[in-house]
């Protein structure tokens, strides 16, 4: 009776190995969570330099002339980048001949009436752009109207001895409209401000980011929308032809699906003209995407439609 009672109490006694330490399921996803967040503040600073580089390179001007580079050593992934300007920044003329005018007459006061001139182009050019879509076919009707109009006054100037537009030019030249460096100077800094805006509205709501398969924006503070562009097409306006020259090439890009209904238009694109052909390039091309895994996309084609 008693070995069987000692048996009993040594098997009860008897250390049990601890089972295995099991790993939480949740762990994996709180790191894939923290490198998620931290890959997405290291491309907000990536984005923020490179907005930086878009403006102290001509606002992508030296890019797209200077850094094409060549076409056998372009990446599979490929993808070009454009911003949509606010028409607040078409202000950049008026306030750059402001500051440029009030310095060269503080230095040549005799160059007064001379800078005054300019800012009044200037200043009614700004003004024409601000207000009125002037396109191409219009610029060549206002001008056939303005010479129709001026080789009639020149005719009955000549031979009827009529004073007319003649008279007009006289009495705008007496006026010497001379630049007061002060005043010039105060609009331009005033003006400064909105065109501030323009850039800050340009980083947060005007990146474009084409690529072989979709069309990203990213709206600051409200999230980013992404279009997939297959069985679209797409043209460019130029529907402005003073916004065109302010804006270096600037003008609109229209989303066309098969239905001719424009689906999505991106307007006041900022050296439109110069950034086409590279565009054009991408919007060519098709990339073809097989997931071998959640995390590991792999490009597996390219197919350059006609």
């Amino acid at each position: 009776m008693s070995d069987s009672t000692n048996n009993v109490t040594s098997v009860a006694t008897a250390p049990v190995s601890p089972p295995p330490a099991v790993v939480p399921a949740a762990q994996p996803h709180v790191e894939h969570q923290r490198d998620a967040h931290a890959g997405g503040f290291v491309a907000s600073i990536k984005r923020v330099f490179a907005f930086l580089a878009w403006i102290f390179t001509g606002f992508g001007l030296l890019k797209h002339l200077f850094g094409r580079g060549d076409k056998a050593t372009r990446t599979r992934a490929e993808e070009i980048v454009v911003y949509t300007v606010h028409p607040s920044f078409y202000l950049w003329a008026i306030i750059l001949v402001g500051f440029v005018a009030s310095a060269c007459v503080k230095h040549w006061p005799g160059t007064a009436t001379f800078w005054g001139w300019i800012y009044v182009f200037a200043l009614l050019y700004t003004i024409v752009t601000l207000l009125f879509d002037i396109s191409t076919l219009k610029a060549l009707l206002w001008g056939g109207i303005f010479l129709l109009l001026w080789v009639t006054s020149k005719y009955f100037e000549d031979m009827k001895h009529m004073t007319i537009l003649t008279g007009v030019f006289h009495y705008l030249a007496g006026l010497q409209p001379a630049l007061n460096p002060g005043m010039a100077s105060v609009i331009s800094w005033m003006l400064l401000i909105p065109w501030i805006g323009a850039l800050f509205h340009a980083f947060s709501r005007g990146r474009k980011a084409f690529s072989p398969n979709s069309i990203e924006e990213r709206f600051l503070g409200e999230g980013r929308e992404i279009l997939d562009r297959s069985g679209l097409k797409f043209r460019t306006r130029y529907r402005d032809l003073f916004e065109t020259f302010l804006g270096m090439g600037a003008g609109d890009l229209e989303a066309i699906d098969a239905n001719q209904h424009v689906v999505k238009r991106w307007e006041n694109i900022l050296l439109l003209y110069f950034a086409w052909p590279r565009l054009d390039e991408i919007l060519h091309q098709r990339a073809a995407v097989v997931d071998n895994a959640p995390e590991t996309p792999v490009e597996v084609q390219e197919v350059k439609k006609a």
